[in-house]
């Protein structure tokens, strides 16, 4: 770019290139390394008006080993364009399969739970750039006594990853009358420091939640239940718990009856769009499988609208889930056959019922797909 071009210019017109083309720039000159690498520019970079590739990142298992490949959400040539990918050496060193907590603005979130360990890392990772940051979580408890669920989200406000770690009492010691409240800490990457809540902002300590997460705008969103006492016998109620990232407050959501009182694993939640979704599976169902859709209405929290069923093509499939949505907001699911013992990712177009094969195949295991965004955060940690 010409020396005569003022910098402001040509600020203006980097922010406008997409991703990759800005990782190669920065090596042009100091100036703009200098640009690109600045926290205000990386947080800022979301919000312009830049082109954000979207891709699908799936993982899934060949010959008993663990494979991540990320397709190019494309109109074009989806699902044609893949390339491989490798998961970050923080993870690989945590076990052999992380879990993926959530996505947020690019960035996913990994976990490895040491079952037999309270502490537990986490690995912020953005596949883009190629760039993870470690997260040592304190305190997570699976046992009798307590339980542990764990929100991942970037506030929009800030472009700060944010962890929000939820400690409650499990259904084998719950008692209204003698549960203590919930414990709940916030990790901010900016600042790398925990900090606690006060007892007057936490769930209620009948709340139970479980790992079932997603981040909308600037919401987490966790499945979760209102638990009672009747006799000996704990009843719960289905129902959305969500933290706001920005005023750092609480919310609790129904559900309609119809989905309040559905057995566990077969609620989970998605984004499609601006929007907060429901997945209702009948996981695990021989024939006939399906899964519904359902919209929470933008604005108006206790309102849900079921968009369509997706239903199982064939008889001899076992299981049929949801994942996530394309930016064109076609599902991407996930079938498990029991007559070639595998499984297989595909788009569903919900207007047609068309089914578009991704290529991916599962082998004996299940897979998980996850759609993200090319970004540049993490660049300056």
């Amino acid at each position: 770019m010409s020396d005569n071009v003022p910098f402001d210019v040509q600020r203006e017109i980097i922010k406008l290139l997409p991703v990759k083309p800005l990782l190669r720039f920065r090596q042009v000159s100091k100036p703009w390394k200098s640009l690109i690498d600045s926290s205000d520019f990386i947080a800022n970079y979301h919000f312009s008006n830049a082109p954000l590739q979207h891709h699908i990142l799936v993982r899934y298992y060949d010959s008993k080993h663990e494979q991540y490949v990320s397709i190019v959400d494309d109109d074009d040539s989806f699902p044609r364009h893949k390339f491989p990918l490798i998961i970050p050496s923080d993870a690989r060193q945590l076990g052999e399969f992380p879990d993926i907590i959530g996505g947020s603005q690019g960035l996913l979130c990994l976990c490895y739970k040491r079952h037999s360990c309270e502490t537990n890392t986490f690995v912020l990772w953005n596949p883009t750039i190629r760039k993870s940051v470690p997260i040592v979580v304190p305190n997570v408890f699976n046992n009798t006594e307590f339980e542990t669920a764990v929100g991942f989200g970037v506030c929009p406000r800030t472009s700060d990853p944010k962890l929000v770690k939820i400690n409650y009492i499990s259904s084998l010691q719950f008692n209204p009358e003698k549960c203590i409240p919930s414990q709940v800490e916030i990790f901010n990457l900016n600042s790398g420091s925990w900090k606690t809540f006060s007892s007057m902002s936490v769930p209620r300590k009948s709340i139970e939640l479980t790992w079932y997460q997603v981040c909308v705008d600037k919401f987490i969103y966790w499945v979760a239940a209102d638990r009672t006492l009747a006799g000996q016998t704990i009843r719960k109620k289905k129902l959305i718990l969500s933290f706001d990232m920005i005023t750092e407050e609480f919310t609790e959501i129904d559900l309609p009856n119809n989905l309040a009182y559905l057995d566990d694993h077969c609620l989970h939640l998605s984004k499609l769009f601006t929007s907060l979704i429901v997945l209702e599976s009948e996981r695990g169902a021989r024939k006939n499988g399906r899964c519904c859709v359902w919209r929470m209405e933008y604005g108006v929290q206790n309102s849900f609208t079921k968009l369509y069923d997706i239903k199982s093509p064939s008889d001899s499939l076992a299981i049929m889930q949801v994942h996530d949505f394309r930016k064109t907001g076609e599902p991407i699911i996930e079938m498990l056959f029991t007559e070639r013992r595998g499984s297989a990712v595909f788009a569903y177009e919900p207007g047609s019922g068309e089914i578009t094969d991704t290529g991916i195949d599962g082998g004996g295991f299940l897979c998980l797909a996850k759609s993200y965004i090319e970004t540049l955060l993490l660049l300056d940690q």
